[in-house]
């Protein structure tokens, strides 16, 4: 298994993705609960806003979780699978596991923002103090 390193790489950039997308979507669904609230919105908008909410915390999740610069829509798809996974389960165990909302679209609309996301985070350019941390040198022999 001589490609075992990256493998083990690739996974933990994928867990470590999917757990940041997983807190910024508690904290912004908590946010837009609010919102929906004070507003007293139903429908449509309310469906829209769950769908931005899933996109944008597959990017942020996707930029700060992947540290290797590789196989970004593979580890994007699997990154949104296993957000939306997840995410059925902690938002199942929120409601005490009286209902358990598994959605083809959300698994399609995860999967496609995941791929993006993936592809954007491994193309952003990299800080100086990063790449030096990603290549093993400190910042100060970097300077």
């Amino acid at each position: 298994m001589k490609n075992s390193p990256s493998v083990k790489k690739a996974a933990a950039d994928v867990v470590r993705a999917t757990l940041l997308a997983l807190v910024f979507s508690l904290l912004l669904v908590l946010i837009f609960a609010l919102i929906v609230r004070a507003a007293s919105l139903d429908g449509v908008p309310l469906t829209i806003g769950n769908y931005i909410i899933k996109a944008v915390t597959l990017v942020a999740g996707c930029a700060l979780g992947f540290r290797t610069r590789s196989k970004g829509a593979l580890k994007g798809c699997v990154t949104g699978v296993a957000y939306m996974l997840l995410c059925v389960l902690v938002f199942a165990a929120a409601d005490g596991f009286k209902s358990a909302n598994f959605n083809l679209a959300d698994l399609f609309t995860c999967v496609i923002a995941g791929a993006v996301a993936g592809v954007i985070a491994v193309n952003m350019p990299r800080s100086k103090r990063r790449l030096a941390r990603e290549r093993g040198r400190g910042a100060a022999d970097n300077a």
